[in-house]
């Protein structure tokens, strides 16, 4: 089993079109879209038709994903941007874009031998406003994983690819194919390559690309904070430190 790991698009089509033109160079039997499609960026709707055109793509759904179709801006939250974010997104999408959007799965299981599972979710274990940032200890990998027993674990949320071993579970973040906050513009994505006894290859890829479109559109934008997420795409910084993967 081959797979390719890629998620946090936060509406961001350039970007996502560049990782998957050089996914499709890999040949692999499955994509596995880590979550937050939407949300956070100027076409959410043609980010949604590129991923349901993919024929072998998994996508699952993200925190931002929930917000728009459970209605985070009619609820009482302290985040107007937020608020703006979520109900613009949803006016953006058609019926049938929020209709695919609810249909994806919070978490799912591949098992590609008995016995050896890969959990995938997308920010931690039953929690998909929580996060495994590199920078954690072990033991606050694990507090995180509330018992989780996958040998590999499949994730996005923290906008910074890594691998990582903690004792005898494989951690895998395979985020941002958009926006990263680790230092690094270039979108990235992760092959993962199935060898048997619950050992994967697994490499991280980094695409270089023209940002500076899209960076215009993100600044030109109506949805909110779109200036500074302009910054993040040219930068590879988030302008909140406390949120940096690494």
């Amino acid at each position: 089993m081959k797979l390719a790991i890629y998620g946090d698009i936060h509406a961001q089509l350039t970007p996502l079109e560049v990782v998957v033109a050089e996914v499709d160079k890999h040949n692999v039997d499955w994509e596995i879209v880590v979550g937050d499609h939407v949300m956070g960026g100027p076409e959410p709707g043609e980010v949604i038709d590129l991923l349901r055109a993919r024929p072998n793509c998994i996508p699952i759904l993200g925190n931002f994903d929930r917000w728009v179709i459970d209605k985070i801006d009619e609820q009482d939250n302290p985040f107007p941007g937020r608020n703006n974010s979520s109900r613009m997104t949803r006016e953006a999408l058609s019926d049938e874009q929020l209709d695919w959007l609810r249909s994806l799965p919070h978490e799912m299981t591949l098992t590609p031998e008995p016995g050896h599972d890969a959990h995938i979710f997308h920010a931690a274990p039953g929690d998909d406003e929580g996060a495994l940032p590199l920078r954690l200890t072990d033991d606050e990998i694990l507090e995180r994983l509330k018992g989780d027993k996958a040998e590999t674990l499949i994730f996005g949320q923290v906008h910074g690819p890594y691998v990582r071993q903690v004792g005898n579970q494989t951690l895998v973040c395979g985020a941002s194919a958009a926006v990263n906050w680790d230092g690094d513009n270039r979108p990235a994505y992760v092959i993962m390559d199935y060898k048997g006894g619950g050992k994967w290859d697994v490499d991280i890829h980094r695409v270089a690309y023209d940002f500076e479109p899209q960076a215009k559109k993100n600044e030109d934008s109506p949805q909110p904070n779109g200036e500074r997420q302009a910054v993040t795409i040219r930068t590879g910084e988030y302008w909140n430190p406390a949120h940096m993967p690494h």
